[in-house]
């Protein structure tokens, strides 16, 4: 098999997405933008869960004299130690979020979908913008609120060292790891429509998997060290970690490594379900 497939034409690609995405991205900031309260009421939402998380872990370490340790894996967490935790998993939660499991199926069961099938482009791109707009103005809009969070709440913060030269990357992998397999989960509405219940299985591994409830440092051995291999790990905890200097450094190299390997399956997974799902989705008249 061969690829004829020239610098030139590579370099034609790369422009056309890049105006297709300066284009999705700019009207998806003047859509937000007509509905600011709503979309800061929906961004705000994300500070419920990692704040009630903080409270229950600061009152458990209060209980158990200051500090609470897992000696499976030798760690230790303070009061300052978990509200940095979960301030940097609030903001870093927020950076990498993806709804689109919930949206699918309402294209799919309304035919919404059919219009953009017939565009020149795969709908994930559109779907992509519309994420990179909403986190572009809500971040701007939460960023005092996080601000005065780390001010009023004084959390135990690391002093910056190499790792945190690969945090940016650590975060972007994170939230594209978490799109591909969220958007996966989605097309899964090809087949059925009422997808609720799926998704509401992925949103409890991943609250347990990722660190959401509790750092996976402090579960159980078994438990810890099979979240720590898994996909959601990947999304969550393992760049919170690597923020807080949490991870040695004979693993950063791993952990990216574990990000790159469920990012390449979850695009596998995400083209071999939707080039059978389209078919589905054709075969009965949509």
């Amino acid at each position: 098999m061969t690829f004829n497939f020239s610098p030139r034409q590579a370099m034609e690609r790369i422009t056309y997405y890049v105006v297709v995405y300066r284009v999705f991205i700019k009207t998806a900031l003047a859509l937000m933008a007509q509905y600011r309260f709503s979309v800061l009421i929906w961004a705000v939402w994300g500070f419920v869960g990692p704040l009630i998380s903080l409270a229950v872990w600061a009152a458990a370490t209060a209980a158990r004299g200051g500090t609470i340790t897992n000696k499976a894996h030798t760690a230790t967490f303070g009061q300052g130690d978990f509200v940095a935790y979960f301030l940097v998993f609030m903001i870093f939660g927020h950076l990498t979020m993806s709804w689109d499991a919930f949206e699918f199926a309402w294209r799919v069961r309304t035919g919404e979908l059919s219009p953009r099938l017939l565009r020149p482009i795969h709908p994930i791109h559109g779907d992509i913008a519309v994420n990179i707009g909403f986190k572009l103005i809500t971040s701007a809009m939460l960023l005092p609120f996080w601000v005065a969070l780390f001010i009023l709440l004084k959390p135990t913060l690391p002093h910056p060292d190499w790792r945190m030269l690969g945090l940016p990357l650590a975060v972007i992998l994170a939230g594209l790891l978490r799109y591909v397999w969220q958007y996966a989960l989605a097309v899964i509405a090809f087949w059925t429509t009422r997808v609720d219940a799926i998704n509401q299985l992925f949103f409890t591994l991943d609250s347990f998997l990722s660190g959401r409830i509790a750092p996976l440092a402090l579960l159980p051995g078994w438990l810890g060290a099979a979240a720590a291999w898994s996909p959601f790990s990947a999304m969550g905890s393992f760049p919170v970690m690597l923020a807080l200097g949490r991870v040695p450094g004979d693993q950063v190299l791993v952990g990216f490594v574990v990000q790159l390997a469920w990012i390449a399956v979850g695009i596998l997974v995400l083209r071999v379900l939707w080039s059978a799902g389209v078919k589905q989705y054709s075969a009965v008249g949509a």
